[in-house]
């Protein structure tokens, strides 16, 4: 479901604090300042997983709780973490199932209803990019006569539609007239001249299905109809690049070599991340302690299929000596040699539920019928504080584990991923598709106004600043977008609110996202949000540094009404 390298993620990998606050307390070592993870030691001798620079917990969180004896042992997420921008309904699902939008199918840009209906992003063109855009899509989409048949849809295509096809990664190789994965034949469609059928969006659809709402019906915008397969498709194309912490690397081993009892030989260094102490210590934090989202690649291999995580539930959790540890990973002898600084081995067996792909649906999916589990067995390493600091797979799961965790903060910056589709725009129609009083009737675009000049925010200063939109007309609201471009350094530092005519309406950032950088998010506000609250008037954007050290400006507020 993903491209062939870790770069290709589209993560912007992060060594910020997490919004759990700042590091303190004993559970940090003692001569590391908070967010400095280049200070990570190796606390297993000779390990592959040893909590190194990749495998540190820290990487998520510098607050964490690693005392065995305080993690739950289960955990789940149990509230949306997108409640602080929308208003939850009853019965949302904390995340929701969507297809993968295969690379090798044309991804978002597929025509999923059958050809004769456009796909999300040719329907996007037509709503917002002002183009009617190519009457057909050739099929297929690689074999003899795919490249002329491509170069006259790229000819006609809106925008949205345009770049995905031509650059969306590499699909345009299938129909290019090159040979492009050098193996003597050209846009082959046995292997699609290179596109892997794994390649696609799992990892923008994991972090939208965990940070942005559930569409619930079907839109019509500008004459277009969106259907809840559309807008999520349009979601999932905007978290093309997100902003995510991230726990281990890449395995790029296509295969794991076995010996002749068919048990696993040499398994390359790289594919024995996530290290299990920091696996457990990640569920129980994240899941068991804090509603935190978090996205697993839950193969250990080369291919990278990302999937959000439900919950986990310990079902063995049990005091071992070394003998019975060394025979469960794999070693033999009266001593454990694998964590001089272990004083306690565990034998630990859990189950991880996740999210696994739906399909492309004209209703909801929500998240029902759509999880799956994976059962892990390891060996935990405690110290004499009771602390876990590190662990060992056993046998039956070295070659079977997650091969890295992350932690989505939030939409990235739209450098890199599709520019024919804006954020705003489909803000608002994840917000029409959510409204009770919509019914999926004809919508035109909302009006729009834009603040002027910036303002510098002051340094830890109650004060703050401020820009200020003037609205000179009576709108009847049925939703507002709020889009905040703020640059700042340190974003934790930073409350961000909308007020209209002195009057907060609503409190937009409210001090998360630790040592990650800017706050550029679109926030939309429901009509309960709005109840009682007239258009007409100044709106003013006012963010506020309560910390030392870190600055930043605001440069732009916009409102967009949906009438």
């Amino acid at each position: 479901m993903k491209r062939t390298l870790l770069a290709s993620l589209g993560l912007s990998l992060l060594t910020s604090l997490s919004a759990f606050g700042c590091a303190g307390g004993d559970d940090v070592v003692s001569d590391c300042q908070p967010g400095d993870i280049d200070c990570s030691t190796d606390q297993g001798e000779g390990k592959g997983d040893a909590w190194n620079y990749a495998n540190d917990p820290r990487r998520l969180s510098q607050n964490l709780t690693y005392r065995l004896a305080e993690l739950p042992r289960s955990g789940k997420l149990d509230k949306p973490v997108w409640a602080s921008r929308y208003t939850p309904k009853a019965g949302d699902p904390v995340m929701w199932a969507d297809t993968y939008w295969p690379t090798a199918q044309g991804s978002t840009n597929a025509r999923w209803q059958g050809s004769s209906t456009k796909s999300p992003l040719e329907k996007y063109d037509q709503a917002f990019n002002n183009t009617a855009g190519c009457e057909a899509q050739p099929s297929p989409r690689c074999g003899e006569g795919a490249k002329a048949a491509w170069d006259q849809y790229l000819s006609c295509a809106g925008p949205a539609a345009k770049w995905h096809a031509a650059s969306f990664q590499g699909s345009r190789q299938m129909y290019d007239g090159v040979d492009s994965d050098n193996d003597g034949s050209v846009d082959e469609c046995g292997d699609h001249d290179g596109i892997a059928g794994w390649w696609g969006l799992c990892h923008s659809w994991a972090p939208a299905a965990l940070l942005e709402p559930e569409p619930q019906k079907a839109v019509e915008y500008n004459g277009v109809r969106f259907e809840v397969a559309d807008l999520k498709a349009l979601i999932i194309t905007l978290y093309d690049k997100t902003d995510a912490l991230m726990l281990g690397g890449r395995c790029n081993a296509e295969e794991f070599e076995r010996d002749a009892n068919g048990s696993l030989t040499n398994i390359p260094t790289e594919c024995l991340d996530t290290n299990p102490g920091a696996l457990h210590v990640i569920l129980g934090n994240f899941l068991g302690i804090h509603d935190q989202a978090l996205v697993e690649d839950r193969t250990a291999n080369y291919e990278v299929w990302n999937q959000p995580v439900e919950g986990y539930e310990v079902t063995k959790q049990e005091l071992v000596d070394a003998k019975r540890a060394n025979a469960c990973i794999g070693d033999t002898g009266e001593t454990y040699t694998r964590n001089s600084k272990a004083k306690e081995l565990y034998e630990v067996e859990i189950t991880v539920r996740y999210l696994f792909e739906g399909h492309a649906s004209h209703e909801p999916l929500g998240m029902d019928g759509y999880i799956g589990t994976d059962d892990y067995h390891y060996i935990l390493e405690v110290d004499g504080a009771g602390k876990i600091i590190g662990g060992t797979y056993c046998t039956d799961s070295v070659g079977d584990h997650p091969d890295f965790l992350w932690a989505p903060t939030k939409m990235g910056s739209s450098y890199g991923r599709n520019p024919g589709v804006a954020a705003d725009k489909v803000q608002t129609l994840i917000q029409l598709s959510r409204q009770d009083d919509n019914g999926g009737g004809g919508t035109t675009e909302g009006q729009s106004f834009t603040s002027t000049g910036t303002a510098a925010i002051p340094d830890n200063d109650p004060a703050g600043a401020t820009v200020a939109v003037d609205v000179p007309a009576d709108i009847t609201m049925r939703g507002l977008s709020v889009t905040v471009d703020i640059a700042h350094s340190w974003r934790g530092d930073l409350e961000v609110s909308l007020l209209k005519d002195g009057a907060v309406v609503k409190v937009l950032h409210d001090n998360a996202g630790g040592s990650a950088d800017d706050v550029k998010e679109t926030y939309t506000l429901s009509t309960a949000d709005l109840a009682g609250v007239t258009s007409r008037g100044t709106w003013t954007l006012k963010a506020v540094d309560s910390a030392a050290q870190d600055t930043g400006t605001i440069n732009s507020l916009k409102l967009t009404f949906a009438e």
